[in-house]
């Protein structure tokens, strides 16, 4: 039998002054309802959080007010809510505790923690419904559950980064071993024909797609090779720091950084890593090559942020397009120019850099963007993705006092523009860049 038909309908309880004077004057929502979850009464804190009348309030359905439901309080038998009515009534719970989303008369919504309890007179039953805004405590859930989850990158980090660091160490030893021995004429002594290297070579056309041109000898496109392998290996090294530094919580060690340079050291792997399907074009500011385009920043975080901005503009393409990567000297958005300290200050140091990388892909809607930084969120399949590349960014870049700016539209491809404060060259730092 259905627990709800077992006690009439209730339209009227006894009141006394004290209890009106509390339900009047309570600071949290409270609402009188049936059984079924007609609302009675509400009181004025019910009211001016859902911005309906009090009188708009009494004869309405609790269902109106909770979006993700579309039902009642009540439901039929065996539902969850005849399930916990029915324990209410029978004294086996003394209440029932969730947070709703909520919906406002204008339409939005918000985050409730809704008490609901049984109350009865000599008469009848009904429920007391107890709503109060938890909007802001989810917020701060939230921001636990992010830090909950760097918590664990950091875990993950400080297990694999040392071993990792091993690997790529005699990686790099022997690229270094490598080149020595190309640039000596040591392998041109043991005979490229032992070790069938004078067949691993391209033809021209494969030389100049390469960027090592027609013309260049087999020692030197080796020694140019191992020198991609050995940059490789120093991303990964770079990569590993970053994961040892988060483990560590160390800080990284940042510095006047030509951006340009940067850029133009980096687009040899990223042509590579973004496939032949894809067209990247790199346009660069040479306002900047002049000492105007130094951000403090550690470089090999630099370099982390293009690569993940461009192989998330490369996995928004599957079936190829174009990738366009831009620098130029800009002002920092007005969101990051303030507090920056006195007006002076402030006004030097609005001067910025910007670093844009664009494509043509499949874009995104506004639920995406909004989570587009939040750590492990992807849109990629399962094993195609971690979701922690463009937490990295957001934090690299927040680290170094920039801001990050996305346009997105589904079917209209992506823009990232990524803004660091610009800084000025000090006597001498030009020449110390110069070893990046």
């Amino acid at each position: 039998m259905n627990v709800v038909t077992e006690f009439p309908v209730v339209r009227e309880y006894d009141r006394d002054p004290l209890f009106q004077a509390m339900f009047e004057g309570a600071a949290i929502g409270i609402g009188i309802c049936r059984l079924d979850g007609g609302i009675l009464e509400a009181n004025p804190a019910l009211s001016r959080m859902l911005g309906y009348s009090q009188q708009e309030l009494a004869g309405a359905h609790a269902r109106e007010l909770y979006p993700e439901l579309h039902r009642g309080i009540s439901a039929g038998n065996g539902s969850p809510d005849a399930k916990w009515l029915g324990e209410l009534m029978r004294g086996e719970r003394h209440c029932l505790e969730i947070d709703k989303l909520c919906r406002r008369k204008d339409g939005s919504e918000f985050w409730g923690h809704l008490t609901v309890s049984l109350g009865h007179d000599a008469r009848r039953h009904f429920l007391i419904a107890m709503l109060g805004d938890a909007t802001e405590r989810k917020r701060v859930e939230e921001r636990l559950l992010q830090a909950e989850k760097m918590e664990i990158i950091g875990r993950l980090a400080g297990g694999i980064a040392h071993d990792f660091n091993n690997l790529l160490t005699g990686i790099l030893l022997y690229c270094d071993l490598l080149i020595a021995g190309l640039k000596s004429g040591g392998l041109q002594n043991h005979g490229l024909e032992k070790h069938g290297l004078e067949n691993h070579g391209l033809d021209n056309h494969g030389m100049e797609e390469a960027g090592l041109g027609s013309g260049v000898t087999e020692p030197d496109r080796l020694c140019q090779q191992v020198e991609e392998v050995r940059l490789a290996g120093e991303q990964g090294a770079a990569l590993t720091r970053e994961l040892l530094a988060i483990a560590r919580k160390q800080a990284a060690e940042p510095r006047p950084t030509p951006i340009n340079e940067i850029v133009t050291s980096t687009k040899t792997l990223l042509r590579r890593l973004i496939g032949e399907q894809i067209e990247l074009v790199i346009v660069l500011d040479p306002a900047l090559d002049s000492g105007t385009g130094l951000v403090l920043v550690d470089p090999a975080q630099l370099r982390q942020i293009l690569l993940n901005l461009v192989l998330n503009a490369r996995d928004a393409m599957p079936q190829g397009g174009t990738i366009r990567l831009s620098t130029r000297a800009t002002e920092l958005p007005e969101a990051s120019a303030g507090g920056l300290g006195s007006k002076s200050e402030g006004e030097s140091r609005r001067r910025a850099v910007s670093l844009v990388v664009s494509d043509n892909g499949c874009g995104m809607d506004v639920e995406t963007r909004a989570r587009l930084f939040e750590p492990f969120f992807t849109t990629k399949k399962p094993g195609q993705g971690t979701g922690l590349g463009l937490a990295t960014v957001e934090r690299i870049v927040g680290a170094a006092g920039g801001t990050i700016e996305v346009e997105s539209e589904p079917g209209h491809g992506t823009s990232i523009a990524v803004f660091f404060p610009a800084v000025a060259p000090a006597a001498g730092a030009m020449e110390a860049v110069r070893s990046l």
